[in-house]
């Protein structure tokens, strides 16, 4: 099979260059990425937080924007420093600061990744095109020939075919190798910073806990006062005692007659 990939490339076919292309631009992606991911954005997040959570709780502001500073020029200590300079001049802030520093950054964690499904599925697609072409021009070229010489033929037409799909399936297998790992690496790197920038606004922005207003005193006189308007009120309301209810009830009944009546 590598003979006949040879051969492609020999006959200067043009699917097999745009395959080589394709598999040549995904592994600069894999290179790119994987440097962004182990070097770029990389950092000891355990000894971050422990040492950030020490300067904090000290109250050293200063030491720990010019630790962020050393630390890293991207990720995470940008949105660390971000975030001390919005507790320095307005700490309610804080959260809207690390809210949209993070959701700026965040994307570019998985920058480029996702291309690499689709560059391997355009390398199979092509490869599948030039083998359909491949196995039509085999169909063409054996037509008219004796029995023995189409059988030949056919079969070396038909190996020849093939070769473009297997080049094809062959650079979809090595990106998508790279493209697991990547994905890992960017889901472990995701995880690590969304731990870190939580312990940061616990110590920045701790949750505010509800404040309820407090009952109104009133004074003994006062609740005296009340107390007799409401007794006036519960006296002249409908329904209570001497109400309306009461009045109808009143005329409902029948009067009792007297023993001279009934005599």
């Amino acid at each position: 099979m590598i003979q006949e990939m040879y051969e492609l490339f020999r006959l200067r076919e043009p699917v097999p260059y745009i395959i080589l292309a394709i598999f040549a631009v995904g592994w600069v992606i894999v290179f790119e990425r994987f440097i962004a991911l182990q070097i770029t954005y990389r950092l000891n997040f355990a000894k971050f937080n422990l040492t950030l959570r020490r300067m904090l709780a000290a109250g050293d502001l200063d030491r720990a924007r010019q630790y962020c500073a050393a630390s890293g020029s991207s990720g995470l200590p940008v949105i660390t420093a971000k975030a001390i300079e919005a507790y320095e001049t307005e700490n309610f802030r804080v959260r809207m600061v690390v809210s949209e520093e993070t959701l700026s950054f965040m994307p570019r964690i998985r920058r480029r990744i996702s291309q690499l499904p689709n560059l391997a599925a355009v390398a199979v697609l092509l490869g599948a095109l030039a083998a359909v072409n491949g196995i039509w021009q085999s169909f063409q070229m054996v037509d008219g020939l004796e029995l023995g010489l189409k059988s030949f033929a056919f079969s070396r037409g038909l190996s020849h075919a093939l070769t473009p799909i297997a080049l094809g399936l062959g650079a979809s297998v090595f990106l998508m190798i790279p493209y697991g790992v990547l994905d890992a690496m960017a889901s472990r790197l995701e995880g690590e910073i969304e731990h870190s920038l939580t312990v940061i606004l616990n110590l920045l922005a701790p949750e505010m806990q509800p404040v309820f207003a407090q009952p109104v005193a009133v004074s003994q006189p006062a609740a005296g006062e009340m107390g007799k308007e409401k007794v006036a009120e519960a006296e002249e309301a409908p329904g209570v005692n001497g109400g309306y209810k009461d009045v109808a009830s009143a005329e409902r009944s029948d009067p009792v007659p007297d023993e001279e009546e009934i005599i």
